[in-house]
């Protein structure tokens, strides 16, 4: 009982966290609440039994990626940046139903895995050799062909990135001279 209140606390926490992040217009409030969202959904996988994930969520999102964001901020010329003070009220009504498809999408496989918990298919191995080993022996042998295609995937994106930033400040050294 008293982790499904523990639960429920994260998860009010993680839901207005989310709210707070959508609906504040200052970059460094988004920041912060994004952070906080964060932190709550890392509690939720601490409560649910999923201490590496929550670890991992906690080193990865709340750690590197609030990081990368506060970098993105600081590097972005704001002043050169055009506000608009009007809201894409089209885009945000036909991306409606996409949304709903995506939420029922995450209700349908809440719901089988409501089912296949209780067959036990890793509780016996978690509770002999310990969650982080279960997680690494599964990805590193039933998925380890698209944990390598991921990780390729990862390394192009960041070769890019540091291409294209290359590339941006040559162009603002050149309209500065």
């Amino acid at each position: 009982m008293v982790r499904f209140l523990i639960f429920l606390l994260f998860s009010a926490w993680a839901i207005v966290s989310a709210v707070g992040v959508v609906t504040f217009s200052n970059p460094i409030y988004v920041i912060i609440w994004l952070l906080s969202c964060l932190i709550a959904v890392a509690g939720i996988f601490f409560t649910a039994g999923a201490e590496l994930v929550g670890a991992l969520q906690l080193l990865i999102y709340a750690v590197a990626i609030a990081v990368f964001y506060v970098f993105v901020l600081t590097a972005v010329p704001w002043e050169k940046a055009v506000k608009k003070d009007s809201h894409y009220r089209t885009e945000g009504v036909l991306s409606l139903p996409l949304v709903l498809l995506l939420y029922l999408e995450m209700v349908v496989v809440f719901l089988l895995g409501v089912v296949a918990s209780p067959e036990g298919k890793f509780r016996e191995a978690i509770a002999k050799i310990g969650n982080a080993e279960v997680v690494g022996s599964v990805l590193f042998t039933k998925y380890f062909f698209a944990f390598e295609v991921v990780s390729v995937v990862l390394l192009v994106g960041m070769i890019g990135a540091v291409l294209i930033g290359r590339k941006e400040s040559q162009t603002y050294e050149d309209d500065t001279a």
